[in-house]
């Protein structure tokens, strides 16, 4: 079967502002965290939080991110959380739904792992390293130099400083040529993922599809994710489906509004007859 993807800039996706799409009654949709939430803020905003809230009250959403489910409670309200249909932390690893963990993909890094990316750190040039620097989830390694619990000021700094040296394309290649058998991301511009290559993020695919028979999957993701750690999601997706790479939580919701105005249209149709009776 023909792969049929969909990864285009904002001001050509179908919504509100262009031709709009198909839309069909088992979609699906999945957004990557850093679609919906800056990862340069200490909380999503208020407003968008209340239409995504809104939305997936009445369309099934899942949220993909690399980060632990600890660290995606912190940035994405309760009032969210509450109506996704599922989150899928640590890239996909795991699957919660209302704080409740439904499914974990385990793995064991053996220590040789562990000790070359402590290695590859300490011989890091970065002045302000602060701990823990690696984060570690039931089957992946997330690796920051700024700190994986570093807050907002300690990695813009890191982020000026890595955009000056570059070392973290140096990690990759490091940990890439010794663990062939396992993949490295930039899961965001501080920090890396390294997974085993048994596991990756098409299992998501795999989940939703258990879950939602039939479905077709539109996801909104932005270019970091869909060309790293989300890449083999991407690439299980089947024909009609729809990927396309957003800026932020504004193209998002602009994308979504024009979803939001048709669920409305039907809504009144069912309970308006008399405007049934007009439009024939």
């Amino acid at each position: 079967m023909m792969i049929n993807q969909t990864f285009e800039a904002i001001s050509t996706v179908p919504g509100p502002f262009g031709q709009p799409m198909k839309i069909s009654e088992n979609d699906v949709f999945v957004f990557d965290i850093d679609a919906v939430s800056n990862a340069h803020q200490r909380e999503m905003d208020p407003a968008f939080a209340s239409y995504l809230s809104d939305f997936a009250r009445h369309r099934a959403c899942y949220l993909l991110t690399s980060c632990n489910y600890a660290e995606t409670a912190t940035r994405i309200p309760s009032r969210v959380r509450r109506e996704l249909a599922g989150i899928f932390s640590s890239a996909g690893t795991e699957l919660w739904h209302r704080n409740e963990l439904l499914v974990r993909h385990e793995h064991s890094f053996s220590d040789d792992i562990y000790e070359c990316i402590v290695k590859l750190l300490l011989r890091s040039s970065y002045p302000a390293k602060q701990t823990p620097l690696i984060d570690c989830g039931a089957a992946t390694l997330r690796i920051c130099l700024a700190g994986t619990r570093a807050g907002l000021a300690a990695k813009r700094a890191y982020l000026e400083w890595e955009r000056e040296h570059g070392e973290l394309d140096k990690i990759v290649e490091a940990l890439e040529s010794r663990f062939p058998d396992h993949s490295v991301y930039r899961d965001t511009e501080v920090s890396l993922l390294f997974t085993p290559r048994s596991y990756s993020t098409a299992l998501v695919q795999k989940q939703i599809l258990k879950r939602h028979k039939s479905a077709r999957l539109v996801a909104y993701l932005k270019k970091t994710a869909a060309d790293g750690f989300a890449a083999p999601l991407c690439d299980a997706l089947q024909e009609g489906d729809i990927v396309s790479k957003v800026g932020g939580a504004s193209d998002v919701s602009q994308l979504l509004s024009y979803e939001n105005r048709r669920i409305q249209e039907k809504n009144e149709r069912i309970w308006n007859p008399l405007r049934l009776v007009q439009e024939a």
